[in-house]
């Protein structure tokens, strides 16, 4: 129970700061644009990389969306849930490119479906980032906007634009789907 109150009032201090962050943005400091990116970019880079396929594309729509934050943040409305909204510009940008390259490209060999954060030993990050590869689209965008962006259940609905529902299944399956693999060996079966 102490647990569940710590990552409320966590992840509310966190909401708080980012919201001054954005506020801040609004005013033309540079700074806290800067301190955004470094507590966000993680959380956004996995999820434009899950979305484009393309580490390149990835690495572009990054940067589109830090620069969208930095033009509209004055638009933004202090509900307490600003990662929705950093995830919302996340997403558009990340659809806008789909749409102009009218396709999306599967990815190679050399990428990984998610960035993990730096906490996250190398040889852990090699074997999640292969795990995350047995998930559907869908699963693993479900999964890195929980895990890695730290999104809620009902924030990640609106940012993939389904009920929450339909996100905590998805999540409750791929979490499943992951400890069967990494209890496995890897060795997972459909």
């Amino acid at each position: 129970m102490v647990m569940v109150l710590f990552t409320i009032a966590d992840d509310s201090s966190r909401s708080r700061r980012l919201e001054t962050y954005i506020k801040e943005i609004a005013e033309d400091n540079m700074t806290s644009l800067r301190l955004l990116y470094e507590e966000t970019s993680a959380g956004v880079y996995s999820f434009t990389l899950s979305m484009l396929k393309n580490r390149e594309d990835a690495e572009d729509a990054l940067q589109d969306v830090y620069l969208s934050i930095h033009k509209s943040a004055h638009l933004y409305n202090p509900i307490g849930r600003p990662m929705e909204w950093i995830m919302t510009v996340t997403r558009n940008i990340c659809i806008s490119k789909l749409r102009d390259r009218n396709k999306t490209k599967p990815l190679d060999d050399t990428d990984k479906p998610a960035e993990f954060p730096e906490f996250v030993r190398s040889e852990n990050r090699i074997l999640l980032g292969e795990a995350m590869k047995i998930l559907t689209d869908e699963e693993r965008k479900v999964i890195i906007l929980k895990a890695v962006a730290g999104l809620k259940h009902k924030e990640i609905a609106t940012v993939l634009g389904m009920t929450p529902s339909t996100v905590r299944s998805k999540y409750h399956r791929a979490i499943k789907r992951l400890k069967q693999y990494l209890t496995r060996g890897g060795a997972f079966r459909e």
